[in-house]
């Protein structure tokens, strides 16, 4: 078994649709992944059909999104039931949360002579959700920016210019969403958002795991978060939260050493 349960699809800020990922997926051997996008589950349907006829199973999944003390929680939900009615309409007011972030971004940009506009944005995210990666996209094509990170560290970072606060659930709100969906919540890249300390607190509201294998995580954080999962009784997981080919980090997927027992866990709670 090859595993990777952290990928994203052009359902959100991903360049790659369901097809093409079941492609570069079974190309390299993975036989179990699970398709991750921000607070969309459009690409879950057609990603589990293309990689059930080519033998690999596709987990339903998303990533959410928090804000604790200004820094970004990720929560990863698996197993979700996509198709409960009462979790799609949290996503679609979420998706309207998205468009009104949206449009106040280009609001600033435009005060700083960035010539785009709110249906430039629409047309580079399709039918995604809209996130500033597509908003960094159309300041790429534009040539406002050298390269997509530019665009987040000169303008759409948190204290950069045009940052906007979005409207955010809290950690204990999205955990308890996902698990009204009969998902299950694991902390993804702890490594990234710096909260070790609230893990604890988020493991009282319900979560159930730790994404321990990551690609922005070092050998030393791997290690941490494998003996904090074990100390708290969590699950482990992983993936290499690939974006694409066109993500700044490049084409990452399958790129994490992602051990099979991560999958046999998912499995495994699942079926409690």
């Amino acid at each position: 078994m090859a595993v990777d349960l952290h990928l994203h699809t052009i359902a959100s800020d991903g360049s790659l649709n369901p097809i093409e990922l079941i492609k570069l997926a079974s190309a390299l051997n993975l036989t179990t992944i699970s398709v991750t996008d921000h607070d969309s589950v459009q690409s879950v349907d057609e990603s589990m059909a293309a990689g059930n006829k080519r033998g690999i199973a596709v987990i339903p999944g998303i990533e959410m999104s928090s804000d604790v003390a200004g820094m970004d929680i990720h929560i990863l939900g698996y197993f979700i039931d996509y198709k409960d009615v009462e979790f799609k309409k949290i996503l679609s007011r979420l998706r309207k949360t998205r468009y009104d972030r949206a449009q106040k971004i280009v609001e600033k940009l435009r005060e700083m002579k960035i010539d785009i506009s709110l249906d430039d944005i629409l047309e580079e995210a399709g039918a995604g959700a809209l996130g500033r990666a597509h908003i960094a996209k159309v300041m790429l094509k534009k040539g406002y920016v050298e390269d997509m990170q530019s665009a987040f560290d000169k303008y759409l970072g948190r204290h950069s210019p045009a940052y906007v606060e979005k409207t955010a659930y809290s950690v204990a709100e999205i955990i308890k969403i996902i698990h009204q969906a009969e998902g299950i919540a694991v902390l993804a890249h702890p490594g990234i958002s710096h909260v070790d300390k609230l893990i604890p607190e988020f493991v009282e509201a319900g979560l159930q795991g730790l994404e321990v294998y990551h690609s922005e995580h070092s050998a030393q954080q791997t290690e941490r978060y494998l003996r904090l999962a074990k100390e708290l009784k969590l699950i482990t997981t992983g993936g290499s939260d690939c974006h694409g080919p066109g993500s700044s980090r490049g084409l990452l997927i399958g790129t994490v050493m992602v051990p099979d027992s991560t999958a046999a866990a998912l499995f495994k709670l699942k079926r409690r």
